[in-house]
């Protein structure tokens, strides 16, 4: 919708004619919708949105977050109850917590190079694991794990919905 507001502005500028609008401001402007529309197409990173954001990508990641839908994607079996009571805290120095009620998981998180992935290393251990985002808003967070560890009952790929704790 703001992208089509803006180009009914634009258009008025650079199609109308009045004596206030000079021919340089409507060439300074064009010049700078040529040049902001290349970063308007890369917004919408994620398949599930936003398409587009003013907050950074890390700035929607630093939160508390709780687990509030996990199910496994190929049998679409409803994993949430594996999950009561837990939640992630990912922090602006790139630690994180992950608490399941009796114990916690820390280490250090960080976006892949392309930034539709965050890998979090646990402390003590030399590799990380590798959560594909599929969503992330200010108030949704969702990613997706590959398991390589398939047990019999449970799904090889998981989805985990997330909101702010």
């Amino acid at each position: 919708m703001l992208i089509y507001i803006f180009y009914l502005h634009l258009h008025k500028v650079l199609f109308t004619t009045t004596k206030s609008k000079t021919m340089k401001t409507k060439i300074l402007l064009l010049c700078f919708s040529i040049a902001v529309i290349p970063f308007i197409d890369g917004c919408g990173k994620y398949e599930e949105g936003p398409a587009f954001s003013l907050s950074s990508k890390k700035g929607r990641v630093v939160n508390t977050w709780k687990f509030e839908k996990v199910f496994g994607v190929e049998k679409g079996e409803d994993l949430t109850s594996y999950y009561t009571g837990e939640y992630i805290e990912f922090k602006k120095d790139g630690s994180y917590i992950w608490t399941d009620g009796s114990s916690s998981d820390v280490g250090t998180w960080a976006f892949a190079a392309d930034k539709e992935d965050i890998v979090l290393t646990g402390n003590g251990t030399s590799g990380g694991e590798t959560y594909h985002i599929i969503k992330l808003k200010g108030k949704e967070f969702w990613f997706r794990y590959e398991v390589t560890n398939v047990c019999g009952y449970c799904s090889a790929t998981k989805e985990f919905h997330l909101s702010p704790r």
